[in-house]
């Protein structure tokens, strides 16, 4: 009986490790996505951009921004009106 119990608690512990792993496999995926998809729209917008600058500028946004309005009905409008600063010190240090 305890054999099984001891079984029974490594297969829990499996599926939990493996579920975690595939939380942040996909969450890191659904990251990156979004950071090429920032990155294309800022390239065709301002084509002297270029590609590493426009992804360290996304990848800035998405880290000081993302958090903020992941979960809102906030349009980009409003969202540049707010956070204007912060975007252009991710401008900044992406050009460097």
């Amino acid at each position: 009986m305890w054999k099984y119990k001891n079984l029974g608690l490594v297969i829990v512990i499996t599926v939990i490790g493996y579920n975690v792993y595939d939380y942040f496999k996909v969450k890191k995926s659904i990251r990156k996505d979004g950071i090429e998809e920032c990155s294309k729209k800022i390239r065709v917008t301002n084509p002297e951009i270029d590609k590493k600058i426009a992804d360290k500028y996304c990848e800035c946004a998405f880290d000081n921004l993302g958090e903020n309005y992941k979960n809102s009905n906030v349009g980009a409008e409003k969202i540049l009106e707010n956070e204007k600063s912060i975007m252009q010190d991710c401008l900044n240090k992406a050009k460097q």
